[in-house]
């Protein structure tokens, strides 16, 4: 993934530019086909602003978010793009296709597990049925 960092009003310290090319790096672990992301910070009077553009297959995703501190409004954005990626995501298993046709399609972001993950998922759950509760009608008095 190509990442474009613009700061206005300010320089960019490379420990900023590690923080947050480490946090986008992990929008990019869970969702794959992340193609590039453009990414502009700007100082309004004790307010920082960022915005970030993230282009996957296909798609357009935009978060903008302002805060004192300029790193948790990375954070925050970093979030918002998280929360649209699974929305998306969702939305593309809902219409019914099939793992593998939305992944020769291009619609599906795939996804890379781990082994740590692949462990979790072997754990049995447990279920539980609910039980059917049926109400007796209250009994009327002529009063």
């Amino acid at each position: 993934m190509q990442v474009t960092i613009t700061r206005k009003n300010a320089g960019l310290s490379e420990s900023l530019k590690i923080y947050l090319e480490g946090k986008l790096s992990g929008l990019t672990k869970r969702y794959g086909k992340i193609i590039d992301a453009h990414v502009v910070m700007d100082n309004e009077g004790k307010e920082h602003s960022v915005e970030i553009t993230l282009h996957v297959s296909r798609r357009t995703f935009f978060s903008k978010n302002k805060s004192t501190n300029l790193r948790v409004a990375i954070d925050s954005s970093v979030e918002k793009l998280h929360k649209q990626l699974i929305k998306s995501k969702e939305k593309i298993r809902r219409k019914g296709l099939t793992p593998e046709e939305a992944i020769l399609s291009g619609k599906v972001i795939v996804t890379e597990t781990t082994e740590e993950e692949m462990v979790e998922s072997e754990v049995p759950m447990l279920t539980f049925e609910q039980e059917e509760i049926t109400e007796e009608p209250e009994e009327r008095t002529g009063t």
